[in-house]
C-alpha cells in the first residue's frame, strides 16, 4: 500500500521518500525523532524524472530497521523506479568500556550506554546495564563491543566440588541431605550431585548458593 505525497520536481524526491518512510515508521510505533533515512546505493547527484502528478512510495516488504526496498511510482508521465534505502534507528545500547574475559562475571560498572544505529546490530542488543549485572561472558570481548543476549549467560552460583545441601521436595515429603556438586551450575540449571550418605549420583536443580533440589 502506498502513501501519496504532494507533486514533486526531480530535486525533491529524496525528502519525499525520507518523510514518507519516517511517517510509516512512526505509525507502527517507531521513534521518528531518533531515526533517519539514507540512500547508500545512489550517488548524491542522481535524479529521477520530474513527476507532474502525485507520486507514490510503495514498500516492497514490511518496513524494518536496516535495508528496505522501495518503489517510487509516477502516473504522469508514467514511470517507476526501484531503489534501496536504509532506515537508521538510533538507540542507546550497552557497550563494554574495557576488555572482558570469558567465563568471568561482568558488572554494570564495566559498561556504558552509547547511541548506535540498531540496524547495524543484527544479532540484537541490550538497553539497560542492569540486565547484565552478574551475568557471565561466553567468550572474551574487547572494549567497545555492543553486548547482546547471546554473548551472556547466568553466572554460576554453585562450583564443581562445592559442598551442597540436597533437598528432596515432593508432596508430603521434604528431606535434606549433605552432598557435593559434580559440576558447576547457575540458578535454575540441573547439575550432577553426589549424595554423601549413599554415594549415589543425582540430577538436581540449583535453587540457591549451596542448595540444590530434587523433585
Amino acid at each position: 500500500m502506498g502513501l501519496t505525497c504532494p507533486a514533486v520536481q526531480a530535486a525533491d524526491w529524496r525528502p519525499l521518500v525520507s518523510d514518507n518512510l519516517l511517517q510509516r515508521w512512526h505509525q507502527i510505533g517507531g521513534d521518528d525523532h531518533r531515526s533517519s533515512v539514507s540512500f547508500p546505493t545512489l550517488s548524491a547527484s542522481y535524479q529521477f524524472p520530474d513527476c507532474v502528478q502525485i507520486p507514490e512510495v510503495n514498500l516492497i516488504r514490511t518496513l524494518q530497521p536496516g535495508r528496505n526496498g522501495v518503489e517510487l511510482r509516477c502516473h504522469q508521465p508514467f514511470w517507476t523506479q526501484t531503489l534501496a534505502v536504509d532506515l537508521e534507528v538510533y538507540q542507546e545500547v550497552v557497550v563494554l568500556t574495557e576488555d572482558a574475559v570469558r567465563d568471568q562475571p561482568v558488572s554494570a560498572a564495566q559498561v556504558t550506554l552509547v547511541e548506535m544505529n540498531t540496524a547495524d546490530l543484527s544479532q540484537g542488543y541490550m538497553t539497560s546495564p542492569e540486565e547484565i549485572d552478574g551475568m557471565m561472558l561466553k567468550r572474551s570481548l574487547r572494549a567497545g563491543t555492543p553486548l547482546n543476549p547471546d554473548m551472556l549467560e547466568p553466572a554460576d552460583i554453585v562450583e564443581r566440588g562445592q559442598p551442597v545441601t540436597i533437598r528432596l521436595n515432593r508432596p508430603g515429603i521434604r528431606i535434606e541431605m549433605k552432598g557435593s556438586a559434580l559440576s558447576a551450575g547457575h540458578l535454575g540449571e540441573r547439575i550432577r550431585v553426589r549424595n554423601e550418605q549413599t554415594d549415589k549420583t543425582l540430577y538436581a536443580e540449583v535453587v540457591a548458593d549451596g542448595l540444590v533440589q530434587v523433585r
